[in-house]
């Protein structure tokens, strides 16, 4: 089952509202259509939803939620790296290793 992110500002008590660059993954890559189920995650209450789409609009899609689970998944802290600037292409390494363990933000440092 597909999931997705939400801010706080798009759940309602009952509803959820996806706006953005999901709603054209939604309908023209996944091609979902109505009564279809999601997972949406809010990302400010790590909480996570099971929803059904209900309205499929030109720029957002609306789900009633089914569903509401606490989730465990969702880090409940954000990691900042602050990294020296290593040789060669050794950043990249860096970054990708970062990402991998859920580090939120790398700040790029220069050592004197």
């Amino acid at each position: 089952m597909p999931k997705f992110f939400v801010k706080d500002n798009q759940v309602e008590t009952n509803k959820i509202n996806i706006v953005g660059t999901d709603v054209n993954h939604i309908k023209n890559v996944l091609r979902l259509n109505l009564k279809d189920k999601l997972e949406i995650c809010n990302t400010d209450t790590s909480k996570n939803y099971l929803c059904e789409i209900i309205n499929l609009k030109e720029d957002k899609i609306e789900c009633n939620i089914l569903n509401m689970l606490q989730s465990n998944a969702e880090p409940n802290v954000q990691v900042t790296i602050f990294q020296g600037l290593p040789k060669a292409e050794k950043m990249e390494l860096v970054i990708q290793k970062s990402v991998e363990l859920g580090v939120h933000d790398i700040t790029p440092v220069e050592m004197r």
